[in-house]
């Protein structure tokens, strides 16, 4: 969501973090400078934050997070 994570207009000519921007990857970037940890911005596969699904299992960031 924009201003807080988005792709960049041109991200088609960038690799991996750098087509990102916005203030929670500038803050994840100084963070990780900081405490000296790397990081990979991954979107999810079905583009949701996450909703339960009838049979217990969630979709979404949810449901990525909770398979590991």
């Amino acid at each position: 969501e924009d201003p807080y994570v988005m792709r960049k207009a041109n991200y088609q000519d960038f690799q991996g973090n750098d087509q990102y921007e916005g203030f929670c990857v500038d803050m994840l970037r100084e963070l990780a400078d900081i405490l000296k940890f790397s990081f990979r911005i991954k979107l999810v596969d079905d583009g949701l934050y996450g909703a339960p699904e009838p049979n217990g299992s969630w979709t979404g960031m949810v449901g990525e997070l909770i398979n590991r």
